[in-house]
């Protein structure tokens, strides 16, 4: 296809707006089909409560761990190597636990530079647009959005900086 303008994650035809996953195309949204496209901050997460739910659940369940089986003093291990390995298994588990809660909560905060599409059918899609911030780039998607959506259903927020 012949794109106007292209990220990761979508690319603006003449005729529609096509949501891309690993570069190829898995659906196209049509400009009658959206009511408006707001760039503003906030999370690119489908349930960010859940994530935030799931990510606090992991944090409180490394801790319980730290609390509960990290209190060893070295002449408690007598087990000799095999204890210090499952000790050394244990702690390593423990703060993969408490990073990967952290960072379920970082995803799920509204922090991100995103796009969100607003369907006529109530349905959203919100798409990261850092690297296109990055970039410099969004001066020209902004310009291949007005040619194909319109002026009138584009929204920037204030809180964007672009």
């Amino acid at each position: 296809m012949d794109y106007k303008f292209d990220s990761q994650y979508f690319a603006v035809t003449d005729k529609s707006i096509v949501l891309l996953r690993n570069r190829f195309a898995y659906r196209e949204i049509k400009p009658t089909e959206i009511t408006k496209i707001e760039l503003t901050k906030g999370t690119d997460v489908k349930r960010p409560t859940i994530s935030m739910i799931f990510g606090g659940l992991l944090i409180i369940a490394s801790i319980y761990l730290i609390i509960n089986f990290s209190g060893f003093r070295p002449n408690e291990l007598t087990g000799g190597r095999k204890t210090s390995r499952a000790v050394g298994y244990m702690i390593i588990m423990e703060f993969f636990l408490l990073g990967f809660g952290g960072y379920s909560i970082y995803r799920a905060l509204p922090r991100h530079s995103i796009i969100k599409f607003t369907m006529t059918s109530g349905e959203t899609e919100s798409l990261t647009i850092y690297q296109v911030i990055k970039d410099k780039k969004t001066d020209s998607l902004l310009a291949s959005l007005k040619e194909s959506i319109g002026a009138d259903k584009i929204i920037i927020g204030r809180n964007l900086g672009i």
